[in-house]
């Protein structure tokens, strides 16, 4: 009997050493220091003349530092069919970074950025791939990030399908419970028939479904290229984007015009193409067409007829240089984007490029060694619409109004 136990307990734990064996662990460090000039261009001049403020000083142009650190630790294995993955990260006040800054209460908070399994079946002509949990996204897009920022991670389902050189990306995923005044809730909501008459009320989920058919096509040995075709269903209207290139100003300038544009239930359409190309070059171009979206004079009640329609179109064109891999490695890519005020929302996609802009992206990336990288990246920015919160064009003392960023980042990180 004893024998018997040995052995049990042997072979337990071999088998729990052969599947620590199959576990891979990943994660990385890094470190980001920020610097951001913006300028409304408006001019004005302070007239405080208290401790708050001296008169005839600058108001119109703002500077902003900022250093943060970002930390994220997973692993992923699997065994026949099944994968599983889980991870955790520094988490800050947005879905769309997980950098945080240190010396305040976020820098000890540590959230579950990943939790899923995946199951795959090979149907003959099709292989299927189906992912259940919280996840990286599903979709291809640009590196810009014009529609969805890499920081992101969605709960809920996906799917990839693969025939040949076509294949399909599909998700139901949930984005959480929502109120009837808009707000985003909790994973949880609880419904009686007066639910939805109370405003601070979670009585439903908002989700996103998306549908992605994609083609690869090999030309040459040097030469690759894929295609995508994106429709995104977004239940979802806790959204407003800020006008004038996402900042608010009117407590530093009240002569800023400052003002939001919901952006109810989008109903995106996608065209998105990348290219690798010889000599170490890729390109790759997205273009992005929400449904149509209102400025709305006296309220959200007030009808069409009464409304100017905002800018729901986004485009982005990018050019790189290098891949890094290796020690030594380096790489450098360009980007020109256009960023319509209703085109995305701005809670999924890139953080530092915000909706109402158009500008310039560069970029460049260094291998120290094997796992050491260091990068840098600059924005250039300029306000798009030029509009009221109603809608009409600046006027007035806002008639000079033309709110410009140019924003930079180095950053230093290690992958193991």
């Amino acid at each position: 009997m004893k024998k018997l136990i040995v052995l049990a307990v042997a072979a337990m734990f071999a088998t729990s050493a052969a599947n620590a064996a199959d576990m891979k662990w990943s994660g990385s460090a890094g470190w980001r220091f920020e610097h951001t000039n913006y300028d409304d261009q408006l001019n004005s001049k302070s007239n405080v003349g208290t401790t708050a403020g001296v008169a005839g000083k600058d108001i119109s142009k703002q500077m902003t530092r900022t250093h943060a650190v970002r930390a994220n630790l997973g692993v992923t294995g699997g065994q026949g069919n099944v994968e599983y993955g889980a991870a955790v990260r520094t988490t800050g006040a947005t879905i769309n970074t997980d950098y945080v800054s240190p010396n305040n209460s976020l820098d000890r908070a540590i959230g579950l950025s990943e939790a899923w399994f995946k199951y795959s079946h090979d149907f003959g002509m099709v292989d299927m791939e189906a992912v259940f949990g919280r996840q990286t996204n599903v979709f291809a897009y640009d590196a810009s990030q014009q529609l969805f920022d890499n920081d992101v991670r969605f709960d809920g389902f996906a799917q990839q399908f693969k025939f040949g050189m076509f294949g399909l990306n599909m998700s139901q995923y949930i984005l959480g419970a929502h109120t009837a005044n808009n707000t985003v809730g909790a994973s949880t909501y609880t419904k009686t028939e007066n639910t939805e008459a109370n405003p601070n009320t979670q009585h439903n989920f908002s989700t996103l479904i998306g549908f992605q058919p994609t083609m690869k096509w090999k030309f040459t040995d040097e030469i690759n290229a894929m295609f995508a075709v994106g429709y995104y269903l977004w239940n979802y209207d806790a959204v407003a984007n800020t006008i004038g290139g996402g900042y608010n100003s009117s407590t530093l300038n009240p002569n800023a015009v400052t003002g939001t544009v919901k952006v109810d239930n989008p109903k995106q359409w996608q065209l998105y193409t990348a290219w690798d190309l010889p000599f170490h070059l890729g390109a790759s171009f997205e273009y992005i067409m929400n449904k149509k979206t209102f400025y709305r004079y006296g309220g959200a009640t007030a009808g069409e007829a009464t409304a100017i329609e905002a800018d729901n179109k986004a485009w982005s064109l990018g050019l790189t240089y290098g891949k890094v891999r290796h020690a030594h490695d380096w790489a450098v890519g360009y980007a020109y984007g256009v960023k319509g005020l209703a085109s995305v929302l701005g809670t999924y996609s890139n953080d530092k490029f915000a909706p109402d802009n158009k500008g310039h992206t560069v970029w460049a990336k260094y291998a120290l060694g094997d796992n050491l990288n260091i990068g840098w990246r600059g924005m250039f920015l300029k306000e798009k619409s030029h509009k009221l919160s109603t809608g009409a064009p600046y006027s007035g003392a806002n008639n000079t109004q033309d709110q410009k960023t140019n924003y930079w980042e180095l950053t230093a990180g290690v992958t193991f």
